[in-house]
């Protein structure tokens, strides 16, 4: 009996190596691989120290052996204890117990040294077995003994009490996990029991330490793995919100979760799911293919869905067929969101319309794939969009671009391409054919009235480029047609303007203006001129100062090139401010040769009194160079004071205390001139002889210029009268009153050194 318990504990003890070997060289990345290696080396421990205990004559040697045994017997318990706790989850290793066990260990081992020489803890006894076998055996247990009992034995149970819990609140799915565990912990701990207090001949628990290391062997790192990956993987497959199905290689379904049921009974066409899949492997899947993906689309209730099918075979290690699976992938929220964003990125958010980039590409795209079709690119703007905003709030302007969007579309229909451009801007792309200028009228005009104020009335303006050139960019196409609006911005009659070929070089020459004009300024390009201001008694003491640029290789540009433009870009000021200061260097220069009573007439353009501290700067240049105020002429107009009257005419008071000589030019051009004259406090009336050509009626025009003049005179003002030609004017102005007159009657505008020598000072013959 003796020697087939040996055996069978020697043959414990080779499971335990082999099973440590393999866990070396097969485990080594496994986390608990540590872990239960070190169990089964104490366990082997336990075995190996156990039996030579028994075995040996010496009956010394074999208390000390015996005593090892105990001691390798705590080890064990405490290894399994260190692995349950990170078996469960518990990465810290014995956790706040450790340094209490460490402790309790160490007595422990101390006693069970010590045993060997005082027999204090227990005894051992040679015996035979029923077939004349001789072996040693324990008995005699002491009350010191109990301590290594207790240490035993409360491990286990805090060991069975973490396992307890665990199996307890875990899914049943790991159960097995847990439970195997438990229960051989179980066996274990009641055969020792038994061992000790019913006195058997052998140690069967001893045996249970192999079995026990082997199950631990096998259930953490091997059985319970494998089967616990197949559980989870079957609780994955059945969760997962794709549909799949798997296939063995005689074409049976072995598995199909939730998903992939649902799938199938949502097509009332298709009654199984075996049904479904002879269908894609009928129309969709060739001969040899692996993997074949493809996307199908199906209607459930009211809503269509879009699917990725996914057909890939299975193969072993030998690439040999498995079988298959097809896995269903529900993309209708992917495709919902792509469409959302794809909608967001090619649309603009406030009207629906496509935004600017998208309808570029789409445009160039139309224009390429119908070469036989002529279009048309519209482009509209509201006239003074900001005071929509301004006056009414910018909720009430979002309203009027909804609303022109509308329009956009009831006009564009389902052959046009339409688009929000920028801010207030809108472009149609429509075949030539079904453009009609009274149907686009018509259309925009029901905006006229959007805002519900009587005096204030919407007014758009469109401009229309008719495709000649589709290699250009749709941008340009659109600039063309905003090229077209640009003749007509300032009008209320006109509505829609066409582009011509003009308009682009207009519009380059301008820019050319713009980019240049820097440069004429830092160069001197830009030189005054000066017209002659003739007395009623001939005597020429000065003239009205006028601007001419010459270019380096234009030549002369003509002010009316220029000018405009660069008061619509606010450039004027900085012009005017370059001709104050170049007529003042000239006043300068005439003190200096003893013209001290010679004047200059200088322009203040509209601009200037928002762009300029006109004050600071004139009174600024007197200053810098030295010279009488009274002899640089002010000549402001009645549309620019007329524009800001209560600023203005404070800023002309206070120029005439400073001693400047105030002129009112284009008297009669605005609207409430009379109005403007009981508040104005003026030197000079400056009346222009085209009052009186334009006019159908020469006789009343010839009376209002009388009374202006003699009003001018009852408010102590001098009259200059510009634009006289023709001595019969002369002798006209003469009789009424006429100061100064100005023309080409007496000369053109000149150099200044033109000027200084042929009539500064000098007497010219009035008739």
């Amino acid at each position: 009996m003796i020697w087939f318990m040996i055996s069978l504990l020697l043959t414990g003890t080779v499971i335990l190596t082999v099973c440590v070997v393999y866990c070396i060289v097969k485990l080594k990345n496994n986390p608990l691989e540590t872990y239960v290696r070190r169990l089964l080396s104490c366990a082997m421990g336990v075995t190996l120290f156990n039996v030579s205990a028994m075995l040996i004559p010496n009956e010394k040697l074999s208390l000390i052996l015996f005593a090892i045994y105990n001691i390798f017997e705590t080890m064990t318990v405490m290894s399994l204890l260190s692995f349950t706790r990170h078996y469960i989850g518990k990465s810290d290793g014995l956790g706040f117990m450790r340094m209490p066990i460490f402790i309790a260990a160490g007595i422990d081992a101390v006693i069970l040294l010590i045993n060997p020489f005082k027999c204090i803890a227990f005894k051992v006894e040679r015996l035979a077995d029923e077939f004349g076998n001789v072996f040693h055996r324990t008995y005699d247990y002491s009350m010191i003994y109990t301590y290594h009992t207790i240490l035993v034995m409360f491990m286990a149970l805090v060991v069975m009490g973490l396992l307890v819990h665990k199996m307890l609140i875990s899914p049943r799915a790991y159960g097995i996990k847990y439970s195997s565990l438990f229960f051989s912990i179980c066996c274990l701990a009641v055969l020792s029991f038994l061992h000790l207090y019913m006195d058997f001949k052998f140690d069967y628990s001893i045996g249970l330490y192999s079995l026990e290391g082997f199950l631990i062997f096998y259930f953490s790192l091997i059985y319970i793995p494998r089967g616990l990956m197949d559980r989870l993987m079957f609780f994955t497959v059945a969760s997962m919100k794709d549909g799949i199905v798997c296939v063995d290689i005689d074409g049976n379904i072995v598995h199909a979760n939730t998903a992939a049921v649902e799938f199938c009974a949502a097509d009332s066409s298709v009654n199984t799911l075996d049904e479904q899949l002879k269908i894609w492997r009928r129309d969709e899947i060739k001969d040899g293919n692996s993997i074949h993906i493809w996307e199908m689309t199906r209607k459930i209730g009211e809503e269509r869905h879009y699917y990725t099918i996914e057909y890939r075979r299975i193969y072993d290690s030998l690439m040999k067929s498995l079988g298959y699976f097809f896995l269903i992938h529900d993309k209708t929220e992917e495709f919902i969101k792509y469409e959302t964003e794809k909608y967001r990125a090619t649309h603009d958010k406030l009207t629906g319309l496509y935004n600017k980039e998208y309808f570029y590409d789409v445009v160039e795209a139309m224009l390429k794939e119908n070469k036989d079709e002529d279009y048309n690119i519209i482009v509209t703007d509201v006239k003074n969009f900001k005071i929509v905003n301004d006056v009414f709030g910018v909720p009430e302007g979002d309203e009027l671009l909804k609303k022109i969007a509308d329009i956009t579309r009831k006009f564009g229909g389902s052959y046009c391409v339409y688009a929000r451009l920028t801010g207030d801007r809108f472009a149609i792309c429509m075949p030539r054919r079904r453009y009609s200028e009274e149907a686009l009228l018509a259309c925009y005009s029901m905006a006229d009235s959007f805002v519900e104020n009587t005096s204030f009335k919407t007014h758009i303006h469109i401009g229309v480029y008719r495709v000649t050139d589709r290699d250009m960019k749709v941008s340009v196409m659109c600039d063309h047609a905003m090229l077209a609006i640009r003749t007509i911005k300032d009008s209320f009659r006109n509505r829609v303007a066409y582009y011509k070929t003009e308009l682009r070089e207009s519009f380059i020459g301008d820019h050319r203006i713009i980019s240049e004009f820097e440069s004429a300024i830092n160069n001197g390009h830009f030189r005054p001129y000066v017209q002659p201001q003739i007395a009623s008694n001939g005597c020429i003491r000065g003239g009205e100062v006028l601007v001419r640029w010459f270019h380096p290789t234009d030549g002369m540009i003509r002010p009316d090139q220029f000018i405009k433009i660069l008061e619509q870009t606010g450039l004027i000021s900085r012009l005017d401010r370059h001709m104050w200061e170049l007529a003042c260097i000239q006043l300068k220069k005439w003190d200096e040769m003893g013209l001290k009573k010679s004047y200059l007439s200088i322009n203040i353009s509209q601009k200037d009194f928002y762009l300029l501290d006109v004050y600071n700067v004139i009174t600024g240049l007197i200053y810098k160079y030295n010279i009488d105020p009274a002899r640089l002429h002010l000549e402001v107009t009645e549309s620019a004071i007329m524009d800001d009257p209560t600023n203005h005419l404070q800023l002309i008071a206070r120029l005439r205390k400073r001693g400047f000589i105030v002129e009112i030019d284009d008297f009669g051009s605005g609207y409430s001139s009379l109005n403007m004259l009981k508040d104005l406090d003026a030197d000079v009336l400056k009346i222009d002889m085209g009052f009186l050509q334009k006019t159908t009626n020469p006789e009343k025009s010839t009376t209002i210029l009388k009374m202006i003049i003699a009003l001018a005179k009852s408010l102590n003002m001098q009259v200059i009268t510009e634009g006289v030609e023709k001595l019969e004017q002369v002798e006209f102005l003469s009789r009424f009153g006429c100061d100064i007159y100005q023309g080409f009657y007496f000369a053109k505008p000149m150099p200044v050194e033109d000027f200084e020598t042929l009539y500064l000072n000098k007497r010219f013959r009035m008739k």
